[in-house]
């Protein structure tokens, strides 16, 4: 598929968290700079794989039914059966079509997301970009005066297709206000303990462990 042109990036404004939130049973992100002053956590596109390839592969069956009805409906009102066959066989073939198209796009736009954040002590910012080969890169920016508490909490993830498995997870989190922000979530609480730390050290605090509401 080719790449799509990308428009400007845009900053997503509130203190609802719109980017970045992913909950999962290995850490999503790695820490790829870590400074007195500066930390960078970079995304593990491999992990959006899985998701990605069952919308493609869902999409291209969906594309695939479309053809077959429309070519079906061809035949058929090539042998006599009628223009109203052929007009219903052509709606049907286009709404499987249409169908197919997002779900194609949709698998597309994960299998290429990638995510960062950036946790600036100078700025005082902890910012967030999330693109893809489709659409624009978005930016969602929280100060630290925002940043009320950092808690590691135990979260119920439900995963595996198609029988779903709950299994417990320990996500870190930033409490906003009301309102809480994800950062990264693990099966095993040791797997996050290198973001937990470095994110504790630059917001200065101290990180609560919470059980599961």
């Amino acid at each position: 598929m080719a790449k799509l042109a990308q428009g400007q990036p845009r900053t997503v404004g509130g203190t609802r968290q719109q980017l970045g939130r992913r909950l999962g049973r290995e850490p999503y992100y790695t820490v790829a700079e870590r400074t007195a002053d500066c930390l960078r956590l970079v995304s593990r596109p491999a992990l959006n794989r899985v998701a990605a390839w069952r919308l493609l592969v869902g999409g291209g069956g969906l594309v695939l039914v479309a053809v077959v009805v429309a070519v079906s409906g061809l035949i058929s009102a090539a042998t006599g059966a009628g223009f109203a066959v052929a007009s219903l066989a052509a709606v049907v073939a286009g709404l499987f079509g249409l169908l197919g198209y997002q779900r194609l796009l949709g698998g597309y736009a994960i299998l290429t997301t990638y995510n960062r954040i950036r946790c600036d002590r100078e700025a005082a910012t902890l910012t967030f970009h999330q693109g893809s080969k489709v659409g624009a890169e978005r930016t969602q920016v929280l100060t630290f005066t925002q940043i009320s508490g950092l808690r590691l909490r135990r979260r119920a993830l439900a995963t595996g297709w198609p029988l779903r498995q709950v299994r417990p997870t320990i996500a870190l989190e930033l409490v906003v206000g009301a309102e809480f922000w994800v950062i990264d979530s693990a099966t095993d609480p040791e797997a996050l303990r290198p973001t937990a730390e470095a994110l504790a050290a630059l917001l200065q605090r101290t990180f609560a462990r919470e059980e599961e509401s």
